[in-house]
């Protein structure tokens, strides 16, 4: 088993990932270049099974047939990074490869929105008074509150601007809300929001989804959405903003030596 890097992969390592597994625009988003992330792969011509582990949320994506052992060893290279999670559906059987004793788990939940699924027009008017909505910039980039996280999940301003979307909604010279869309993947974005708390319960998250879902349709792309089970508010928002197509799937991971848990953004 070796790395490569994103310039590397082949069309006959991509069609070892499925599209229907939970989370996969994640793998082929890393696969792309788009978001930060590992590619272990075997030595074999063409690759009989491949790794991608995205570096944001420590998901880990197998492709192709390998072995218990095999699963082991590249979860133990990854682990010391800070985690690794698996995710599957029910019946899945690659969990009987999975190690024991996970450091915790999750029900999630994931969605998909189709080109022109609701009209958005009701949230594309004017911002609540004092907040604007603007797309996302270098200056603004520079600025954000969640700038150290965001280049964790796109390894640079220059590469998040290059092949991702965003919206932000500022107050003064401050960054209320933020809407993510990442690189785009087979006419896909996966979406991501967090406001800052003390702009919360003012409507903003579905303003700015809204705006980048738009600027996302404009170009050709489909939306996608992923959450906790728990998160009703995120679930809510979803299922306003026309997201259809609920799929429930579960999570476990196993946390490295330098994992530190950090708070998820609300909306």
């Amino acid at each position: 088993m070796h790395e490569i890097t994103s310039s590397e992969v082949t069309p006959e390592l991509k069609a070892l990932f499925h599209g229907g597994d939970p989370t996969v625009i994640r793998a082929f988003a890393v696969m792309a270049g788009g978001n930060a992330g590992r590619i272990l792969v075997d030595d074999a011509r063409p690759p009989r099974f491949g790794f991608v582990w995205e570096a944001d949320d420590g998901g880990l994506y197998r492709g192709g047939t390998f072995s218990r052992e095999i699963l082991s060893e590249a979860m133990g290279v990854l682990r010391n990074e800070r985690l690794v999670a698996l995710g599957f559906r029910e019946a899945d059987p690659c969990v009987e490869l999975f190690p024991p004793q996970p450091s915790a788990g999750a029900d999630s939940l994931e969605y998909d929105r189709p080109i022109g699924a609701s009209d958005l027009a009701p949230w594309l008017g004017t911002a609540p008074a004092g907040y604007a909505v603007r797309r996302m910039d270098e200056a603004l980039w520079e600025r954000s509150p969640k700038r150290e996280e965001d280049q964790g999940r796109y390894r640079s301003m220059r590469n998040f601007l290059e092949h991702g979307l965003a919206a932000c909604i500022t107050h003064g010279h401050e960054t209320a809300a933020e809407a993510y869309a990442d690189i785009q993947v087979n006419g896909v974005r996966e979406i991501g929001i967090a406001t800052e708390p003390a702009h919360r319960n003012r409507g903003l998250a579905t303003i700015a989804c809204a705006h980048l879902i738009r600027w996302c349709e404009q170009e050709g792309c489909a939306t996608y959405w992923d959450c906790a089970a728990t998160n009703a508010g995120s679930i809510a928002l979803a299922r306003k903003l026309g997201f259809q197509n609920e799929r429930p799937y579960k999570l476990l991971a196993w946390f490295g030596p330098s994992f530190k848990l950090r708070s998820a953004g609300a909306t």
